[in-house]
């Protein structure tokens, strides 16, 4: 499973559930919430679903609602997808993580 790190942008619980839906997309199995719950060592499944709908936003994993376990692993995101699916909040972040200033006008 790849480190917590390589995902930009996530959390540390966001980005161990992305790699543990990846090692197990590869597997050819998609996990139940309560897999997913043990695997993150989390006390409830809402935990899970609050998880993967941060996923979904950034666009990482695509699901189907009217299904169990259809949880889609999208292939890695450019930067260029990245930027277009920020929120301005993830977008000023980086911009005080990087150390620039916004000059507007």
């Amino acid at each position: 499973m790849r480190a917590p790190g390589e995902y930009s942008g996530l959390t540390a619980k966001q980005a161990e559930l992305l790699s543990f839906l990846r090692y197990r997309d590869a597997a050819g199995h998609t996990p139940s919430f309560d897999e997913m719950k043990v695997a993150l060592d989390l006390a409830s499944k809402s935990g899970v679903h609050r998880l993967l709908t941060a996923l979904e936003e950034r666009g990482y994993i695509t699901r189907t609602h009217n299904r169990t376990r259809a949880i889609h692993v999208n292939a890695k995101r450019s930067d260029a997808t990245m930027v277009a699916t920020a929120t301005i909040q993830d977008l000023l972040a980086e911009i005080n993580r990087r150390g620039l200033r916004v000059v507007l006008g």
